[in-house]
């Protein structure tokens, strides 16, 4: 078997489940992964356009701001719960 094999099987193994895991979270985590995905989506884009640019922030205000906080006060709320915590503690503590 090749080094990389059983890695890549976990990997896509947990990918393929991840939707399965997002509809057994809470509400309140549910609704801060689907923002903060969206956030992380625009901070990964670029636009040499004006109008995309000012797109492009719009979104990030929108979508980013205050998910630091929120990020911190899932973690502390759902502290008992070791799958929730591995789900925040995928995300980035300081995004804003």
């Amino acid at each position: 078997m090749h080094p990389m094999s059983l890695p890549s099987a976990a990997l896509a193994a947990w990918i393929s489940a991840w939707p399965a895991l997002a509809a057994e979270a809470p509400p309140d985590v549910q609704a801060f992964t689907a923002r903060r995905d969206r956030c992380d989506h625009f901070r990964g884009e670029d636009s040499d356009d004006p109008a995309r640019a000012g797109a492009i922030a719009r979104a990030l205000e929108a979508n980013c701001r205050g998910t630091d906080a929120e990020l911190e006060r899932l973690k502390r709320r759902h502290a008992g719960n070791p799958a929730i915590r591995r789900r925040l503690d995928a995300y980035e503590a300081k995004v804003e």
